[in-house]
């Protein structure tokens, strides 16, 4: 599995830059939007764990998924 540059940059339709924090700061506006209940941008990732682990994904994949180095710390989701 490749590991993810930390220096990755994230364009838009035109190529302008998306700043880091674009998602976590816009997300309590689309769940307002859509009348839904307010969570934490991050807890899509926990969601998203345990999802893949409802479905059969071992503990060892999630982890290397969502590039935890110990695998104590996906299993803790």
């Amino acid at each position: 599995m490749q590991q993810q540059s930390p220096h990755n940059i994230t364009v838009d339709k035109l190529g302008d830059r998306i700043k880091p924090g674009y998602n976590t700061q816009h997300f309590p506006l689309v769940l307002q939007k859509h009348v839904m209940r307010r969570i934490r941008f991050h807890d899509l990732r926990h969601s998203c764990a345990s999802l893949l682990l409802a479905n059969g994904v071992s503990l060892k994949e999630i982890q290397e998924w969502l590039g935890h180095s110990h695998y104590s710390t996906a299993a803790n989701i």
